[in-house]
């Protein structure tokens, strides 16, 4: 998932079903709330050219300035309609640069557009975090006499008020001006850090030979050159194939180091002067780190908290992942008898096999009934079928000719909009995540978001079969999608969309991974060429296997979270990038360590998630709670669907994650399912 605040078509025009839909209730606002100085947007704007970005950023920005001026010259008491309906304003305008900015940044085919994409982004930021530390701003809104406000509005001012603090509002000018100068240098390190990634693919050359093990489909796509050898690359869609069938470990191996060597060794020195840059920041600010101050407020609020979820989690885990390990080096043995231990490279592919083993389960069973355009239009069914919209797919312009573009119905009532750019190409952003272009404003624009992965692309002669880890990694994503979706009929931008605390961000796309494993959604569109359906008991097969390596898989993460908060945790400035890795890795992860290790310069997430990645595991504690109402009554039940929609999606960030899911579940959330989930 990533936002800016904190990432062959089928024929038929419609997917899915219309049904009943229940009403979404929208908090009554003053009529003159309803009056923008700022124009309607009609449909997503993307951008052709690098003069579109230009001009999308210069015409925002001069609101911008225009409605800050507005504010200063105010003679008298500051009121809702006079203050508070422009800093809404305000907000709505960076928004509609941000979250394009950053789409067309790690999506354009252009060089050029992306360039300037990011150039639009970096002086977006920079008036942003102008505007936060002016104190005029600040006393104008405090100014305000919250006593005549309903509480969506009091609560708009509450969280304005704090990100002008966290942005040092309340500091003297000399601090306020470093800050300020410390945001652009950030913003700056960070798009190096995530440029370096996106643009840094790389490619290998294997004979037929090396590659044995690959399935059939595979081959098909990957002919061998002139020189008799397949070139492959370090896109996701060559990646996980080769890991989780090559079954030559220095095949594996040296793909594997290829690919945690991307933007190494140009982010070395990039991340640590990001690293420094935040503490600083932090420091500045009165926090002892800028995992404290990045802390503050999210769900977690302090260090102390997640240190101690993180440690709790890898107890929990730990012993399972080494009798695992134990179970897993067996098999490798028999391979490799002279094998010195269990490396990255031999996680998949040994994971694989133990299930096969247990289970006589083969990932490459299941991939017959997975063509990418069947899965594609299942999830859109099955969402459009518990949420009672409908898809309709669109012909807005596109960025990409493999773009779709889709418009999502209630009724008869156009509710929002998004893209699907799904497939690699060159200049792309690797990996998978939602990407945030537009916060639902209730009478002013509707919600737009794009899905952006990397699974393969069909073509004619090849359907793409999809492994069943990408459907679910699709589920995922989707559920990140349809959360910015649902959540945009607010009328404060900070509340519209997911801007809940980042640490539940991932609780609803967690959730949503249920629905891959379940054989009643499965058997709607896992279809293989011949018209077969999914057989339920292979489908109970891959559920029980899912089970193998979970203590390993886990640990991994955990090792990662570890990381990414060590890397925020201490002061920078001695700091050795490379030795911290070596020793986080040496204390949570599962997997012997090999001396070519850079992974961290192409784990994008300390960018968009910086000390935050206890995110993922936090979330998902949080999203197997949120999953008991829905495996109790049937995951394709909609009353359940549409209350999760009601008291969770629809709510964006109106009220704080806790409240949500309390309304929810009726009861406050526990680690007990999470817990469970972990020992099955």
């Amino acid at each position: 998932m990533k936002h800016w605040q904190f990432f062959v078509a089928m024929g038929a025009a419609i997917t899915g079903f219309s049904g009943c839909s229940p009403k979404q209730e929208v908090t009554p606002i003053p009529t003159a709330a309803h009056v923008y100085s700022i124009e309607a947007l009609d449909s997503p704007v993307i951008f052709n050219t690098p003069q579109d970005a230009r001009d999308v950023c210069d015409a925002n920005l001069k609101h911008v300035e225009r409605l800050r001026n507005e504010i200063q010259a105010i003679d008298g008491k500051h009121t809702r309609e006079n203050t508070l309906e422009r800093i809404n304003e305000i907000d709505i305008a960076f928004e509609r640069i941000m979250g394009v900015s950053e789409l067309m940044a790690n999506t354009h085919p252009q060089k050029e557009v992306r360039d300037e994409a990011e150039a639009c982004t970096t002086r977006a930021a920079k008036l942003l975090t102008n505007l936060q530390q002016d104190p005029s701003l600040y006393a104008a809104v405090h100014d305000v006499d919250v006593k005549q406000l309903d509480d969506r509005a009091k609560r708009f001012v509450d969280k304005t008020l704090l990100s002008y603090r966290l942005a040092g509002v309340d500091k003297d000018e000399q601090t306020r001006k470093k800050l300020a100068e410390l945001d652009e240098a950030m913003v700056k390190s960070g798009q190096d850090f995530d440029k370096n990634i996106r643009e840094n693919r790389k490619t290998i050359a294997f004979t037929p030979d090396q590659l044995e093990g690959l399935p059939e489909d595979f081959m098909k796509t990957h002919a061998p050159g002139e020189d008799g050898k397949i070139v492959i690359s370090t896109d996701y869609t060559d990646y996980f194939p080769v890991l989780n069938y090559a079954k030559r470990e220095e095949t594996r191996a040296e793909l594997t180091k290829l690919f945690n060597a991307r933007a190494y060794p140009e982010n070395e020195d990039v991340f640590k002067n990001l690293l420094i840059q935040r503490s600083e920041y932090a420091k500045l600010l009165g926090f002892d780190s800028w995992a404290a101050y990045n802390a503050y407020d999210k769900m977690a609020k302090d260090t102390k908290t997640i240190s101690h979820f993180i440690e709790d989690i890898a107890a929990i885990t730990k012993p399972r992942a080494q009798a695992e390990i134990e179970e897993l080096m067996t098999l490798k043995k028999a391979d490799v008898p002279d094998t010195d231990g269990f490396y990255p490279w031999d996680r998949f592919y040994y994971i694989e096999a133990l299930k096969k083993q247990k289970f006589d389960y083969d990932a490459q069973e299941v991939r017959q009934y997975l063509p990418y355009e069947k899965v594609k239009r299942g999830i859109l069914s099955v969402a459009s079928e518990i949420y009672g919209v409908t898809f309709q797919q669109s012909d807005r312009d596109v960025w990409h000719p493999s773009v779709e573009a889709y418009d999502v119905y209630e009724g008869d009532t156009l509710i929002a909009r998004f893209y699907l750019d799904m497939h690699p190409r060159e200049g792309k952003y690797g990996h998978a995540a939602s990407f945030g272009m537009y916060s639902g404003i209730e009478g002013l624009q509707l919600p737009a978001a794009t899905l952006v992965c990397n699974f393969p692309e069909p073509t004619p002669s090849n359907p793409a079969l999809m492994e069943h880890n990408d459907v679910q990694t699709f589920f995922h994503e989707f559920g990140h999608l349809l959360h910015q979706l649902f959540a945009g009929r607010h009328h404060w931008a900070k509340q519209s969309g997911i801007n809940c605390e980042w640490d539940f961000v991932e609780a609803p796309s967690q959730l949503f991974e249920d629905w891959a494993w379940d054989y009643d959604v499965l058997k709607r569109f896992a279809v293989n060429e011949a018209g077969e359906v999914i057989p339920k008991e292979l489908v109970e097969r891959m559920k029980k296997s899912d089970s193998v390596g979970k203590g390993v898989l886990n640990m991994r993460q955990i090792s990662f979270a570890a990381l990414s908060y060590t890397y925020h945790s201490q002061d920078p400035k001695d700091l050795n990038i490379q030795t911290t890795m070596d020793d986080v890795f040496a204390k949570y992860s599962p997997f012997k360590p090999y001396a070519e290790d850079h992974s961290f310069a192409s784990f994008g997430h300390l960018n968009g998630y910086s000390s935050m990645y206890y995110t993922y595991m936090w979330s998902l504690s949080i999203a197997k709670d949120l999953a008991i109402p829905f495996h109790q009554k049937g995951l394709m039940t909609p009353d359940t669907a549409r209350k999760y929609r009601k008291e969770i999606l629809s709510v964006g960030g109106a009220l704080d994650a806790n409240e949500m899911v309390h309304n929810f579940l009726g009861r406050d959330y526990n680690l007990d399912a999470f817990k469970q989930w972990l020992n099955e």
